[in-house]
């Protein structure tokens, strides 16, 4: 059977929704042993390509791709590649053909002899004329690997297009709903904002990610191939913290959604301002750091949920350990009470309970204390100087034993913490 007849009867099954397995092999066994070239099976297809109908034109760029994913790269010459990614590329505007297209630009991507060149053009003709959102989720999907596949094996395209990759990136995304792509798609940010400088356009893709938070979908029972909660949840929260650029924005909204009443919810946005404080800066923290202190001692004082509480403290550590994390110059010490120091925040108001007739409770007092102290040698320091004389000249002065017992119980946690800093250190 000559070429043309093949490829008549591949669309006919098509068509039909028959099994081409034969005629796909025999296209690709006829040009693997060089009986006839890639460029001989796109003419045979040149009626089809060409047509004036969206369908016709469709099936030949099925066809063309199926062979394209079987084809082993010597039998794919470079000078065959610069002419498909110029044809492929002009396609993306036909509608019709985008799942076809890109399933074989896929197919070219993996090739060695794939240019940066030819994956700026791509991408560009990717970004400028499919509106992804608009396709099923095969094609979708199909575009996130485009953009990983991009990311791997041509970096230096991706870095030279800079903002318009990042701002295409951002528009591509935006509008997704389905768990399966969200999860290709945050995995996709940290590995942007790892390879592409992307101050100018931070708030684009910021904002594109952070109103998927706080994620929830309904797991789909027995079906082991779903995406799981959990895992999409990391994923979110990995890109929402991946950058430094991103420190600003994250933070007041995720402080805003620590006092939301759903529990998961409240939890999520304290683990990822735990999570920021890896890549956001001190100055991203410190404009709300007097309302997430607050929040936080109320989360410690009255939850009955030990994973709040959890939570809470563990987030308390790690945004103190950021903060001031060692001592400052010796111009801007002072005394507590004297200035709006991070610190204060705490010790202000543990000072104010452990000087009253009776400590207010002296466990969760213990534990906030507990966690500013252990972030940092420094913090161990001024919280042990700022407290431990006050709870010595207590025990000492104090008859009522509960009291006495009371402030043994702060103590035994600020003493903990220095436990905890000397085995670090």
């Amino acid at each position: 059977m000559d070429v043309q007849r093949l490829v008549d009867a591949y669309i006919i099954g098509l068509g039909d929704n028959a099994d081409n397995t034969e005629f796909r092999e025999a296209l690709v066994s006829r040009i693997i042993n060089g009986d006839i070239s890639l460029l001989e099976l796109v003419q045979a297809l040149g009626e089809y390509l060409a047509s004036e109908e969206a369908n016709r034109r469709s099936k030949g760029l099925h066809v063309l791709s199926d062979v394209l994913n079987d084809l082993p790269e010597t039998s794919i010459p470079s000078q065959a590649i610069s002419r498909l990614v110029q044809f492929f590329s002009a396609r993306l505007s036909d509608a019709t053909c985008v799942p076809q297209v890109l399933t074989a630009i896929n197919a070219l991507l993996r090739l060695p002899t794939f240019t940066d060149e030819f994956t700026a053009d791509v991408l560009n003709a990717l970004f400028k004329e499919v509106h992804v959102q608009s396709f099923q989720y095969s094609t979708r999907s199909a575009a996130y690997q485009l953009i990983e596949l991009a990311m791997a094996n041509n970096p230096r395209a991706v870095q030279q297009m800079g903002d318009a990759f990042v701002l295409g990136f951002a528009q591509l995304l935006d509008g997704e709903k389905d768990p399966r792509s969200l999860i290709v798609a945050f995995q996709i940010v940290p590995k942007i904002a790892a390879l592409v400088d992307i101050r100018n356009n931070a708030e684009d893709l910021f904002e594109v990610v952070f109103c998927y938070f706080p994620i929830t979908f309904k797991h789909r029972d027995g079906d082991p191939s779903a995406i799981s909660p959990e895992s999409l949840k990391n994923a979110l929260r990995a890109a929402i913290t991946c950058s430094p650029h991103f420190g600003k924005m994250a933070v007041k909204p995720l402080v805003n959604k620590t006092t939301a009443t759903a529990t998961s919810a409240k939890i999520d946005a304290l683990e990822t301002l735990a999570a920021g404080t890896h890549q956001f800066s001190a100055d991203a923290f410190k404009s709300e750091l007097e309302v997430l202190v607050e929040q936080i001692r109320e989360d410690v004082v009255m939850s009955a949920d030990e994973k709040v509480v959890s939570a809470a403290l563990e987030t308390l550590e790690a945004v103190y350990a950021v903060i001031s994390p060692s001592a400052p110059a010796a111009s801007e010490i002072t005394e507590v009470g004297e200035s709006s120091s991070p610190l204060d925040y705490v010790l202000k108001e543990a000072m104010f309970q452990l000087t009253g007739d009776g400590v207010k409770n002296p466990e969760q007092i213990g534990k906030i204390l507990r966690s500013v102290a252990r972030s940092s040698a420094y913090n161990c320091s001024v919280v042990s100087d700022a407290v431990m004389p006050i709870i010595i000249e207590r025990l000492e002065s104090a008859d009522v034993l509960t009291v006495r017992r009371e402030l043994m119980d702060v103590l035994n946690y600020v003493l903990s913490a220095s436990c905890d800093v000397e085995k670090k250190a």
